[in-house]
């Protein structure tokens, strides 16, 4: 399928034309000259003064002004040659420690099993999932945050970007609101019976938009200029339709995050999309992930730096940063997916906003039928008709341009050579995660999930004992932890609810469901820790590659298990899990309590 590529045309929109506050054409992540960049980031981050280079740009700054800090660092830049130590030196005197501008926080709405908390527990049959599922419900304890009141009084003393409601944090490194880590979180926590606590997250989400027109990857402004999967119009469909939120709040959320929900499409629509023209003669307007930047990530600056070192010449470092934060936008950070060539490129040649992602595009179409859904619920017929066409053409574009009908299964699209990409990715699901619904073809309609269901990509993933890979390529390249043998929670959590919601295949998923919760638990009981991914080969135990070591906490793990038991309370067992522990090596645990 040969295709032309050209910058979209503009499309309808009724959100707010005023110039969002993150798109600036500068290519600098932000504005501060300590969090965003500088001489003090660059000497910090480069000298090595942090195992994590995450860790400088999350210390928030003494009583002092940012002006005087920097005054001060020149002065010992010419005073002395800067090292590991005295710069070391420099930041202990003028920063906090890492956390300070953060408070454990214990959701008021959270209470314990024997008070009415985790309504849940009364379905759950098995003895040992019960006291499991509690277990689970308790954690919300220790991953709640609150800001320190001086927050929002010195907004340039920190990296943070306040937010009007409480939150759940992912867990270890992860201090701040993640986009889509949310979506898992505020499932777990409506199982939990905390709608306050889960609320309060999605219009944490709106108050991001009515600043920048979008929600940034995570509330620091270092990432203010990405964003991550729009998943915020699923978000309130689960809260909208979940038995434990009282009718009243259902209803009234709808009409508190329509206009927001508006401008976030309206954010993908005008900043993130492309079209596409198929052999066919037929011209869809489809989108990818962007970085918003021509430099180095402040989080992982010295990373950044050290890559861009060793580019082949073909390319400027500039291209290079841009689409190695459209990487982190895509929420899988990194993977072989967006690389040149999967297979035997290496990390310097990634093009992420070269690739057409199927999973981006079924988001967005979730986006488009719940804003009609939504319009409808709300009496505005002629919005409604206005995003139900959109969805509609969506759903007719990804059968058009991502289903590869031999495969019977959908690929991502690659610009740069005008057709579909080889290589398979446990995010290809998403259509039927998005439930996808065209002119053409229905997604959802039995006949079409078996022939998904049957395909060698869904018999071959399904088919390791530790749970489903990213996809079938192994990261050799260090960097690309989504790819095998990675399991990834919200990657598990996807493809067991995309074939779940038929009543006709529910059953046959059941064992998909057993094995992920076999999993998680196993992990707990080796270790005593819920991780951010694991190891398909070695059932319960984390797993590899990455930026940093790998995280306990964990917000998504933890609200995905609690939906695998609100999904199946009376077919899953505890059983005889074995003990999941990694072979030959050791971890350093992250203690959250």
């Amino acid at each position: 399928m040969a295709a032309v590529v050209e910058t979209a045309s503009p499309v309808q929109v009724f959100a707010s034309e005023s110039k969002d506050a993150c798109l600036d054409d500068d290519g600098l992540p932000c504005s501060s000259l300590v969090y965003g960049y500088g001489p003090l980031l660059e000497a910090v981050q480069m000298l090595s003064v942090y195992l994590d280079s995450k860790s400088f740009v999350d210390k928030p700054l003494k009583n002092r002004e940012i002006d005087a800090v920097l005054a001060d660092f020149e002065e010992l830049k010419s005073r002395e040659q800067l090292t590991n130590e005295n710069v070391k030196d420099f930041v202990n005197q003028n920063f906090l420690p890492i956390g300070s501008e953060l408070v454990e926080y214990r959701p008021p709405d959270w209470k314990s099993v024997e008070n009415g908390g985790l309504p849940l527990i009364k379905e759950i049959e098995d003895e040992e999932l019960k006291k499991f599922a509690e277990l689970i419900h308790n954690k919300w304890e220790t991953l709640g945050r609150v800001f320190q009141p001086w927050v929002s009084d010195q907004p340039t003393h920190n990296s943070l970007i306040p937010v009007p409601y409480p939150f759940i944090i992912p867990g270890g490194r992860f201090r701040e609101i993640y986009y889509w880590d949310s979506f898992w979180i505020i499932q777990g926590l409506l199982v939990s019976g905390m709608h306050v606590t889960a609320r309060g997250m999605i219009l944490n989400c709106v108050a991001l938009i009515n600043r920048f027109g979008h929600v940034p990857n995570g509330n620091r402004i270092y990432y203010m200029k990405r964003s991550q999967p729009p998943f915020l119009a699923l978000m309130v469909d689960a809260y909208r339709l979940h038995r434990n939120v009282p009718e009243d709040d259902r209803a009234s959320i709808i009409s508190e995050v329509l206009p927001a929900l508006e401008r976030e499409h309206a954010f993908w629509m005008k900043k993130r999309a492309v079209s596409v023209t198929t052999s066919e003669g037929e011209t869809f307007t489809l989108n990818v992930y962007r970085g918003g930047i021509r430099c180095p990530r402040p989080e992982s600056y010295r990373e950044d730096k050290e890559h861009a070192h060793h580019l082949d010449g073909l390319r400027t470092p500039a291209d290079f940063f841009t689409n190695v934060a459209a990487g982190c936008e895509s929420g899988w950070d990194f993977s072989t997916r967006w690389l040149d060539d999967p297979l035997t490129s290496d990390f310097g040649t990634i093009r992420t906003e070269d690739i057409v992602p199927v999973d981006l595009n079924a988001y967005i179409y979730t986006q488009e039928y719940l804003l009609s859904e939504f319009y409808e619920l709300t009496g505005n017929m002629e919005k409604s008709k206005y995003y139900a066409d959109l969805a509609t053409e969506r759903a007719d574009a990804i059968q058009a341009v991502f289903w590869n009908d031999e495969k019977k299964m959908w690929r991502d699209y690659d610009l740069k050579h005008g057709r579909q990409r080889e290589e398979f990715y446990i995010a290809h699901v998403a259509p039927l995660f998005a439930r996808c619904r065209g002119s053409k073809v229905d997604v959802t309609e039995t006949g079409f999930m078996l022939e998904v269901i049957v395909s060698e990509d869904i018999q071959k993933v399904t088919s390791y004992l530790g749970g489903f890979p990213c996809s079938f390529i192994e990261y050799v390249r260090p960097t690309c932890q989504w790819d095998y043998p990675n399991a990834w929670p919200p990657m598990q959590m996807m493809l067991i609810e995309s074939f779940a919601a038929n009543p006709d295949l529910r059953s046959a998923v059941i064992a998909w469901a057993q094995k992920w919760l076999n999993v998680v638990y196993s992990g707990f009981k080796g270790s005593g820790y819920f991780y951010e991914k694991y190891d398909v080969n070695n059932p319960g135990a984390y797993g590899g590659g990455g930026e940093y070591v790998v995280q306990e906490g964990f917000g998504w793990t933890n609200g995905g298990i609690l939906r695998l038991l609100e999904l199946f309370p009376t077919e899953l067992t505890a059983g005889d899990v074995a003990v999941g522990m990694r072979r030959g090596t050791s971890f350093s645990k992250v203690n959250l309590h």
